[in-house]
């Protein structure tokens, strides 16, 4: 019967296991989750097998029954602690040392209650004290250390730097594209050999040969690399007949391959650390690629070989990548190169590779790279300057702008999307799903983003969990903005995010009552019906009364004069207060106004108020308020 009972254990075992990861699978809504959930549960199963089998204690029909029971405590001891590091990582409350005194204290009585047992005089009930002792052990240790240190590992630790956590996905992309190319610089290095040190035939052409191969894999890398999306702008057809001296700017290291993989006959002047790399070092020396390091005067000879051969030089002036994409100086030695070898600069301006792949960080993100060449500067023009000196500051001043004007039209809030979804993963199934819908439907908040000033202090009222006040942060910077919510826990949510900084704030306020300061761009986003009427018009005069010259109000609500659509507006915000609950709701329920309300102040205080309707299925009017000028009439 043991026997028996052994073996239906074991394959009950396996289907509880699974179901076990189910069941963490859609608590969490993330397989990361569900995995360090899981793991440390799997890895005490086998430390309690492998005890037992050291000390000769073999299973028997009670201490199965226990076996299940040490199993089921190890459950609950691992969603205790997640649960702790969830709630600590969503709001920052520090909950997770109540949680570890409850798994003591749990783990204390069950042990003391069944170890009492090692003194029994039987086998089978020594034997259950001993399963017990050790799996109540094992299943404490794996919770309270395993757990903490894989949710840190992937999450609470990169956050802290300011870097996006880890997802399965993005690890399995990135190790991919790693170990792409690892085998890959091991195979060039291999066919370095073959063709520049053992080639028969002309070195010249075993050189060629190997740098079209450099670039033909280079070109694979990057687009192997599905998840990235890679434009070229050549509005001057540039094709790299006429050798020239190149410029770039320096963000990642996929700058060096978005680069190598526009040409074969291209020179890079790199880094010391890229020239002595164990992976592929080799391949950069063997491809003529110099260290910068050792003065761009000591490389001219080699470089006029090159040079006379069709190839260009890639130099990136800044000498060493910028982690926040900030352009820094240009040094002279791009320039000096030209100016000695009597060649063309030409300025390639590379966008997103940065955010791609953060300098110190192998994750890689879903970006787009964009590179733009820019007109081609000839040795013979003036206006940049007469020498490398007055050349280098000119062009590094033109770059900058170039680069500014192209970040400007690219960084649209479509381009941080990510960025955003990343802030709020793992707080939860429902509000990251909330908040990909939100965004979606919002289209990621470009028509807000266009009505607003690119600078000035911006006021959010009602500004929930931070999805707009965070979209608008990073489309534009220079934005000092406040949001402020009656809803504590949304606002420490907001608070928790890695991407908050001293330009963005969150406040748990009432708006009647809250103290403004004076602002430039005010916004009341689908907010005011959750007033009453006095207290809608209180707070309109109120934001008024707080609006810097020439400043703007902006607000977005349910406009009760359409009535088929304004049907629509009420259901969905009877499916955000009483469905999924993610809007309180005062006693007296919902008041919607008329956009003759908004007109009516707007008239009184001497405002000129436009209407923006954007929607076709809901009533939600964005009505601009504006300081009139002297000569509009009213």
């Amino acid at each position: 019967m043991a026997e028996i009972i052994n073996t239906d254990f074991t394959s009950i075992a396996y289907m509880s296991s699974i179901l076990v990861f189910v069941v963490l699978l859609i608590t969490y809504g993330r397989i990361e989750l569900a995995l360090v959930s899981f793991i440390p549960m799997f890895i005490t199963w086998i430390w309690i097998l492998g005890i037992m089998s050291l000390f000769n204690i073999q299973f028997n029909i009670i201490n199965i029954i226990i076996s299940a029971l040490i199993f089921g405590l190890g459950d609950d001891y691992s969603l205790f602690i997640m649960d702790g590091l969830l709630q600590e990582y969503k709001t920052g409350k520090k909950n997770l040392s109540s949680f570890k005194s409850s798994i003591f204290l749990s783990a204390i009585t069950t042990v003391a209650g069944l170890g009492v047992l090692i003194f029994a005089k039987h086998p089978a009930l020594k034997s259950i004290a001993f399963i017990s002792i050790t799996g109540i052990l094992c299943v404490v240790l794996i919770a309270q250390v395993m757990i903490p240190f894989l949710f840190n590992l992937i999450i609470t630790n990169r956050v802290k730097k300011g870097k996006m956590p880890w997802t399965l996905w993005s690890f399995i992309k990135s190790v991919f594209a790693f170990c792409y190319f690892f085998m890959g610089s091991i195979l060039l290095s291999i066919l370095g050999l073959l063709l520049i040190k053992l080639y028969p035939f002309k070195k010249e052409q075993g050189k060629l040969i190997y740098h079209t191969i450099l670039s033909k894999f280079a070109w694979s890398l990057m687009y192997i690399m599905g998840n990235v999306t890679k434009r070229i702008v050549n509005p001057h057809n540039e094709d790299f007949s006429v050798p020239a001296v190149i410029v770039s700017n320096h963000q990642s290291f996929l700058d060096i391959l978005s680069l190598t993989m526009l040409h074969p006959k291209l020179i890079l002047l790199t880094n010391h650390w890229v020239w002595k790399s164990p992976v592929f070092g080799a391949v950069v020396r063997m491809a003529d690629y110099y260290p910068v390091a050792e003065g761009a005067e000591n490389s001219l000879d080699l470089m006029e070989d090159r040079v006379k051969n069709g190839y260009s030089v890639v130099v990136f002036p800044e000498g060493t990548r910028s982690v926040d994409g900030t352009m820094k100086r240009f040094h002279k030695g791009a320039f000096y190169i030209a100016e000695k070898l009597n060649l063309d600069i030409l300025p390639i301006v590379i966008h997103g590779s940065g955010y791609t792949m953060t300098k110190n960080d192998f994750l890689l993100k879903n970006g787009t790279i964009t590179l733009t060449f820019l007109e081609r500067i000839k040795k013979e023009r003036s206006d940049f300057g007469k020498d490398y000196t007055e050349k280098t500051k000119k062009i590094s001043r033109y770059f900058k702008t170039s680069f500014a004007t192209i970040s400007k039209k690219i960084q649209q809030p479509s381009y941080f999307r990510e960025m955003l979804v990343y802030n709020y993963l793992y707080k939860g199934p429902v509000l990251e799903w909330y908040l990909k819908i939100k965004v979606k439907l919002e289209k990621n908040y470009q028509l807000f983003h266009e009505l607003i000033p690119a600078t000035g202090k911006l006021l959010d009222i009602g500004c929930g969990y931070g999805f707009m006040p965070y979209m608008l942060h990073f489309a534009s910077p220079e934005r000092e903005i406040t949001g402020i919510d009656y809803d504590e826990e949304k606002i420490a949510v907001a608070n928790h995010c890695f991407s908050k900084n001293e330009r963005i704030s969150f406040i748990h306020a009432d708006a009647i009552e809250y103290t403004f300061n004076n602002y430039d761009t005010i916004i009341i986003a689908d907010m005011l019906h959750y007033l009453e009427t006095d207290k809608q018009k209180k707070l309109i005069e109120k934001c008024i009364a707080h609006l810097n010259p020439g400043g703007i109000i902006l607000i977005r609500d349910g406009n009760t004069d359409l009535k088929q659509r304004h049907f629509y507006t009420k259901l969905t915000e009877f499916f955000s207060t009483k469905i999924i609950g993610f809007s309180k709701t005062s006693g007296k329920g919902l008041t919607f106004f008329s956009a003759q309300l908004i007109k009516d102040i707007a008239i009184a205080h001497n405002m000129l108020c436009t209407e923006v309707d954007n929607t076709k299925f809901t009533s939600n009017i964005i009505f601009i308020l504006k300081q009139r000028e002297n000569n509009e009439a009213v």
